[in-house]
């Protein structure tokens, strides 16, 4: 019998880009995404605080009168939050699309999913925009393995659980596309990803396989680039869960 390696399950447990075609069904064990991130940019004020050339007055005695000028600018920047729906705003404006109400961000472990409303369709491919890389994976875990043997057949059970981190980049990009409002996204976001991971797999004496799966993992982390043509810094995470059950039959 093939063993299954749970410790391998979810080593790269981290955001990932969908590269799957419109309405492709999703694997049976995914979960939930969420984008918990603040995005600082300057504000393009800078405006003088009088009109015109300034305030004058003029100081000094009568034979060395000064006239001075004054005029006075502030400046500032603001706060902004970009979650599920900002980011989905935002890829919809990188793909001149809109996308229907109810979809979602969905993720199996490994992967990022643009879904429907169901969160097992996949319906828009972000592979041109989105990139991830990951680096220096570092893990923990066991695996047990238990095998049956009686006059009908053999049969088994795998149990696994496993933990790591791992350095994780995003990039965005959407540059090359016509974006609906004419602006361009570039930024990159790095972070370290905490994980964790839990499954069985479990082989009748017939082969039938059933998979079952469940993890989660935690990207804190910062970056910086463009948002819509206008320089940004980006904090805070992402967060991930999956599970589900698969039921194989091996010819």
């Amino acid at each position: 019998m093939k063993k299954f390696l749970f410790s391998a399950v979810f080593p790269a447990i981290t955001l990932m880009a969908v590269h799957h075609a419109t309405a492709t069904p999703i694997p049976a064990v995914h979960g939930p995404l969420t984008i918990a991130w603040t995005i600082n940019q300057q504000n393009l004020d800078g405006a003088a605080k009088f009109p015109g050339t300034g305030k004058t007055n003029i100081s000094g005695a009568a034979t060395g009168k000064t006239t001075n000028v004054l005029q006075i600018y502030t400046f500032s920047f603001t706060n902004a939050t970009l979650n599920n729906a900002s980011l989905l705003k935002l890829l919809g404006n990188s793909l001149n699309t809109t996308f229907p109400a109810g979809t979602e961000l969905v993720t199996d472990g490994s992967n990022l999913y643009v879904s429907d409303h169901t969160g097992t369709n996949a319906i828009a491919d972000i592979s041109s925009i989105l990139t991830v890389t990951t680096s220096n994976n570092v893990f923990s875990g066991l695996d047990t393995t238990t095998q049956k043997y009686t006059t009908s057949g053999t049969s088994s059970t795998d149990l696994g659980t496993s933990s790591g981190k791992q350095f994780v980049i995003v990039n965005y990009n959407d540059s090359g596309l016509t974006t609906t409002d004419g602006t361009t996204t570039t930024f990159t976001f790095v972070g370290v990803s905490a994980y964790t991971s839990s499954g069985s797999t479990t082989v009748s004496i017939h082969d039938v396989w059933t998979v079952k799966e469940s993890g989660s993992f935690r990207v804190n982390g910062s970056g910086y680039g463009n948002i819509r043509g206008q320089a940004s810094i980006i904090e805070g995470t992402i967060l991930g869960t999956s599970s589900g059950t698969e039921t194989i039959t091996v010819p």
